[in-house]
């Protein structure tokens, strides 16, 4: 297979490129494109991570829009063995000697990795691509980077008030997002995230959670319980019955350029928390009243251990998918290192178990009087 060089396939455009470094930590990576709509899309979906010039960057990534590659380009991906890079999507895979190359034919896309000059080239076929890749591959670097730096994924939302994290870890339909929308409008709190933490333990043992930015999506029970975004339930499920709303699906999505909407007082969003307190919601539809109860660190930590930060569900399997293809990950004895040592910090925090139905003003006074009072057990 022939390939040709970032440097050479920008020489041939005539139109204009644009670029941005992302940053986050340690870890950074540098987007040069010549389409704008992927850009935007790129930077606005990326709102976690700081965003500069193109200054020095770990990676460089490099997407064109030029029409793709030519039929000599490909023709050796033809017997390629394949892997899967994401829902219903594969790549042929050909070993170089800088680095692999990926066709992904759905696509019309071929991804030249370059080891040893820490480059991504991506030539698209169509700019419909482009935005499919635009802020995959950058946060995939980031990621890596951080993996690899002793970071490990957590299953959690989380939010900051008075400069205090508070992260909510669960599985899926344990009230992640109705007690961080709750929380966000009661306590004009900061936003962090809705879905995926980064967490590692860093100077004096102390955790950080860096965000792994992404869309919130949210049940139409949890939007319908908070008046003030009612009106992001799409008009086709406007008619779900009240009992039905909470096990109505899909699920609404919510962008990033739109997560203004979810702050209230002079809460904003953020790219990175201290966590300070651990919450375990239970939310049951039922129920009328909310109950707390603390959770001793014995118990946190088996818990966080047995799901692995509820990244798994021991009886229904993967909770939140992790899906590292052109990046890889640390071998899993040191991703064991890491987990144990975040686990230990994490079950080291104040945590409790609450107990709660649908009224998401009395599930964030729950979480308020934690957050003033401490350790204090009622219910």
């Amino acid at each position: 297979m022939t390939t040709r060089t970032a440097d050479q396939l920008l020489a041939r455009q005539t139109g204009e490129l644009w670029d941005t470094t992302f940053r986050q930590g340690e870890a950074s990576a540098c987007l040069r494109t010549n389409s704008r709509a992927a850009l935007t899309h790129a930077t606005g979906t990326l709102y976690a991570y700081e965003q500069t010039g193109p200054p020095f960057a770990r990676w460089q990534i490099d997407l064109l829009v030029d029409g793709g590659p030519s039929y000599e380009e490909v023709k050796g991906f033809t017997d390629a063995p394949t892997i899967e890079i994401g829902p219903r999507l594969v790549a042929a895979v050909l070993a170089r000697p800088g680095g692999p190359a990926y066709w992904v034919e759905t696509l019309r896309t071929l991804i030249v990795t370059d080891t040893q000059q820490s480059t991504v080239t991506v030539r698209c076929a169509k700019e419909e691509a482009a935005l499919h890749w635009a802020a995959r591959l950058p946060r995939q670097a980031i990621t890596a980077q951080l993996l690899e730096n002793g970071a490990v994924y957590a299953h959690t939302a989380a939010f900051s008030w008075g400069g205090r994290g508070v992260v909510i870890a669960g599985h899926r339909g344990r009230g992640k997002t109705t007690t961080l929308l709750a929380c966000l409008h009661r306590l004009g709190a900061d936003y962090v995230t809705n879905d995926r933490l980064l967490l590692r333990t860093e100077e004096a043992g102390r955790l950080a959670g860096y965000v792994w930015p992404a869309r919130l999506r949210a049940g139409i029970g949890t939007l319908r319980a908070l008046p003030h975004l009612a009106d992001l339930v799409p008009a086709e499920q406007r008619a779900v019955p009240a009992e039905q709303r909470w096990l109505s699906r899909p699920k609404v999505p919510i962008e990033p350029w739109d997560f203004a909407r979810l702050l209230s007082g002079d809460g904003r969003v953020l790219g990175s928390v201290r966590p300070a307190l651990l919450v375990f919601p239970a939310l049951d539809r039922e129920r009328t009243t909310v109950s707390v109860e603390q959770v001793e660190g014995a118990e946190a930590r088996t818990e966080l251990l047995r799901t692995r930060l509820f990244m798994t569900d021991p009886g229904r399997g993967p909770s939140s998918h992790i899906n590292h293809w052109l990046w890889p990950v640390p071998d899993p004895a040191a991703t064991n290192r890491n987990l144990d040592h975040v686990v230990e910090a994490l079950a080291a925090l104040p945590c409790y178990r609450i107990h709660a139905g649908g009224d998401p003003a009395a599930l964030a006074d729950a979480v308020t009087d934690l957050l003033d009072t401490g350790p204090e057990v009622h219910g």
